[in-house]
């Protein structure tokens, strides 16, 4: 085996735990900000982009307005999480050395996908967000919030890269399978 394929397999292995990290952050993170406002309010303070209204609105919901504003803050981490599955599932394949395979390349285009998807719902999720917080205050009091960040345009481009990358690998597998079937 050559050096290359070891440090690919070993990096591979480090990654696919970083992935699962990942994952189980993402899966706690909008819960968190429920059942703890101190760290929550730490955790989002770098960013507005996160959570698109103030936390003290979001912690002062009740009832259905409180399922509501969860579940569309979930779609976005879910569809997330779903990509980040399929990455550490390619990461797993490259640390078994199964780099060329069309089961391997399928997950790098899942992730790809999945990550041009998150990227166009987190907006959309932080919109209605704004909405559903404030539906219920007098008029003149409700908002509507509608952001960009430089987080969605670059998430944007990797996604895109990435699809492209996933196709041209593709490619390379079908005719490298080819090739072989020829000799």
């Amino acid at each position: 085996m050559s050096p290359t394929v070891t440090k690919i397999r070993n990096v591979s292995l480090i990654l696919s735990w970083i992935c699962l990290i990942a994952i189980i952050y993402e899966l706690c993170f909008v819960p968190l900000i429920w059942l703890t406002p101190d760290l929550a309010r730490d955790a989002i303070s770098y960013s507005d982009s996160l959570v698109p209204v103030p936390l003290g609105d979001l912690q002062s919901l009740a009832g259905g307005q409180l399922a509501l504003v969860f579940i569309t803050l979930m779609v976005p981490s879910l569809v997330l999480v779903f990509g980040l599955w399929h990455l550490r599932k390619m990461f797993l394949c490259f640390a078994r050395s199964a780099i060329f395979e069309h089961g391997t390349i399928r997950h790098l285009k899942v992730f790809s996908i999945a990550l041009l998807s998150q990227t166009l719902l987190s907006p959309l999720a932080g919109t209605l967000t704004s909405l559903f917080v404030t539906i219920t205050r007098p008029a003149g009091e409700r908002t509507i919030s509608i952001g960009l960040s430089n987080i969605e345009a670059t998430s944007l481009f990797l996604g895109g890269l990435f699809l492209i990358i996933s196709w041209v690998l593709g490619e390379a597998v079908t005719l490298h399978d080819e090739n072989r079937s020829f000799v």
